[in-house]
């Protein structure tokens, strides 16, 4: 099997699974809310110190807050319905992860302000658009856009999307699950240069699953550093080594994956005529999303037995709808459930993008 879904999930690291092992052992059995006993208080520190790993991989400034959470996506739940100002108008761009667009359609229902941003045909936020919306808001607003697309990995303008919220006194929650492994998204201080709020995920960097973060500057933290229940000292753990991995291993993975993508792209040219490629060429490195000419991408995975990939995100995936980033970059239904997701990762060879290649050119020419 060749895995090619790694914008989904990444596989554990060894090394964070091994900092993770002595977590679950008896001996580090303290519950981080237990203060008055020794194992409680190291499990504690361990958390208090990946909290500090976890900031530094959005350079957060040092009175940046970190509440680590269930999941990315209830970590996306806590910016909008625990910090983000409850009346404020709400400024969504069209192209946002389902966890956080289900937010926003039921508070939108309840009464909330809610205006679309929409973006380009490479799923780039448009800035005029913004600039329109966060003035026609009357007031200091929330915008929720996330730094790369997890389905076609365009990348969106950071600095001038916040020097927009800025000048216009609006807040940005930023979904950065996708961009941190391959590239830098720093935390806004005082200056208001980078997002107020940024939403994170283990899995996303060779960690665990069952964990996320959200890093808000000061001013904005919650009242606790967990949301949810006992803290799971030992994925918590393994985010924070996962996160010191990213940093020692960014910039060369970066690079490799951006050219293993580009190879998969001119294999793929070369082996399936009239493929097109939804994104920008220049956009998340590892991301690519193709739609194949009269192919309906899940009927395709059905005679691609060796090869794990997917047709968007897991959520929109599952649920057998078109996906709503296709569309809103201007395809319609058809090609837009046409769309096939490629993830490389770190494990991915050249030899499995060749591979990939062939069985997807045998699979189109078979149909």
């Amino acid at each position: 099997m060749i895995y090619l879904d790694h914008l989904a999930s990444t596989p554990l690291d060894a090394q964070v699974l091994a900092a993770m092992l002595p977590w679950f052992q008896a001996d580090h059995a303290g519950n981080a809310q237990s203060a008055h006993h020794h194992p409680g208080r190291a499990a504690a520190r361990a958390i208090t110190q990946a909290a500090r790993a976890v900031a530094a991989l959005v350079d957060a400034p040092p009175d940046a807050a970190v509440t680590f959470t269930p999941s990315a996506s209830e970590a996306n739940r806590l910016a909008l319905a625990g910090l983000a100002p409850a009346d404020a108008p709400l400024l969504v761009s069209s192209i946002e992860h389902d966890s956080v667009l289900r937010q926003v359609e039921g508070l939108r229902a309840a009464g909330r302000h809610v205006a679309w941003v929409p973006v380009d045909g490479q799923g780039v936020i448009r800035l005029d658009a913004l600039e329109r919306a966060l003035a026609e808001a009357g007031r200091p607003a929330v915008l929720l856009l996330m730094a790369a697309n997890n389905e076609v990995g365009s990348l969106q303008p950071l600095a001038a999307v916040a020097d927009l919220c800025r000048r216009h006194g609006a807040l940005w929650h930023c979904d950065g699950v996708q961009r941190v492994a391959t590239g830098a998204l720093p935390l806004g201080g005082k200056d208001r240069s980078g997002p107020d709020m940024i939403t994170l995920s283990a899995h996303k960097l060779y960690g665990p699953q069952g964990v996320g973060a959200l890093v808000a500057r000061a001013g904005l933290a919650p009242a606790t550093p967990w949301s949810w229940g006992t803290p799971p000292t030992a994925l918590i753990v393994g985010f924070a080594e996962a996160a010191q991995l990213v940093l020692e291993r960014r910039a060369a993975d970066a690079a490799r994956l951006a050219a293993l993508t580009a190879r998969l792209w001119a294999g793929l040219v070369q082996a399936v005529p009239g493929i097109v490629r939804n994104g920008p060429a220049e956009g998340l490195p590892g991301c690519l999303n193709v739609t194949l000419p009269g192919v309906d991408a899940a009927d395709l995975l059905l005679d691609l037995p060796d090869l794990a990939l997917s047709t968007g995100s897991a959520c929109r995936s599952a649920a057998g709808q078109p996906s709503h980033v296709l569309t809103a970059m201007g395809l319609d239904a058809t090609a837009a459930f046409g769309g096939l997701r490629f993830g490389l990762g770190r494990g991915t060879t050249d030899a499995e993008v060749d591979r990939a290649v062939a069985l997807i050119a045998a699979a189109v020419a078979a149909r």
